[in-house]
């Protein structure tokens, strides 16, 4: 069943198209909203349309839900922020075959390594639960990057630091921030910010996100005294049924390329993927443990 959302981008398209625009605002959402409740009974809620696309591309089913006529027109949409604005219908790229592919997501052949988890507490471990703050929490405390670093990344990170958890940035949120220093020669290091994203196993890795980040994460730091020469994108998603975390880390981008404008941004490159297997499993990662089995009274004698 198509999402109630589908007939609203429809009519968005219409909208949009008779006023020779392509971005839709807080207001064009609101109005479409409160439009397509009363033409076709959908119960949509119209005060939050902040969410309204990124509610849409959770759980991977964007293109199941994006209409059908823009599939065949081959529009597809992409989130944009600030100035009261939501989202803008965009052509296919060029050998795009579906509305909203999932290009970062785990291709199956990526080397896997075992993190020990004896050090998280096991009263710590009974709260585990699937959301993106206990995945951060848990990477942290295992050091699950910097066993990713370590071990296949090609950037030469030799030192990492975890800054902040949840950071509410003017144009996005970036669920936990570290500061890199990368070794480029024998002689040269630089500092880099590493985003990172966070994703449950059901929730597909945004290309757009995860590069508004990298811009929104160096323009809040551009002013302090860190010399920032790269930012270094990295993705994080629960692997259902293996109690496991895959990592996409993305080529890293300079001070320049960070900056430029939104429609200059150069693509998301994977440069390195890997998974690594929790051991033991830690509740919430990929992993719901059995309810311990109820004990009967004994009987009396």
């Amino acid at each position: 069943m198509a999402s109630q959302k589908t007939v609203v981008v429809d009519h968005l398209w219409d909208v949009l198209v008779g006023e020779d625009r392509t971005v839709a605002t807080f207001k064009d959402v609101g109005d479409a909203i409160r439009y397509c409740n009363t033409k076709y009974g959908n119960t949509l809620k119209s005060d939050n349309p902040a969410n309204f696309m990124k509610d849409l591309l959770r759980g991977g089913h964007a293109s199941r839900n994006w209409p059908e006529r823009l599939k065949q027109l081959k529009i597809t949409g992409r989130q944009v922020t600030g100035e009261e604005r939501i989202f803008e219908f965009i052509p296919y790229p060029e050998g795009q075959a579906e509305a909203f592919p999932n290009p970062f997501e785990l291709a199956g052949n990526e080397p896997e390594f075992v993190v020990q988890s004896l050090s998280l507490p096991l009263t710590t471990k009974s709260l585990g639960r699937q959301d993106e703050s206990w995945l951060i929490q848990v990477a942290v405390q295992l050091k699950v990057l910097e066993s990713h670093f370590a071990n296949l990344s090609q950037v030469g990170v030799v030192e990492l630091t975890h800054l902040q958890t949840g950071v509410k940035l003017n144009r996005t949120e970036i669920d936990s921030l570290f500061l890199a220093v990368v070794s480029k020669d024998e002689e040269t290091r630089v500092n880099a910010l590493v985003t990172c994203e966070a994703k449950q196993q059901k929730d597909p890795i945004l290309g757009s996100q995860i590069v508004q980040q990298v811009a929104s994460a160096y323009a809040s730091v551009r002013n302090l005294n860190l010399n920032i020469d790269l930012v270094i994108p990295v993705a994080l998603k629960s692997l259902k049924r293996r109690a496991a975390i895959y990592i996409a880390e993305f080529e890293p981008w300079t001070a320049e390329e960070a900056q430029v404008p939104e429609d200059e941004r150069k693509e998301l490159v994977v440069n390195s993927s890997g998974v690594y297997r929790l051991s033991p499993p830690v509740p919430g990662i990929g992993f719901t443990p059995r309810k311990p089995r109820k004990v009967g009274k004994t009987p009396a004698t």
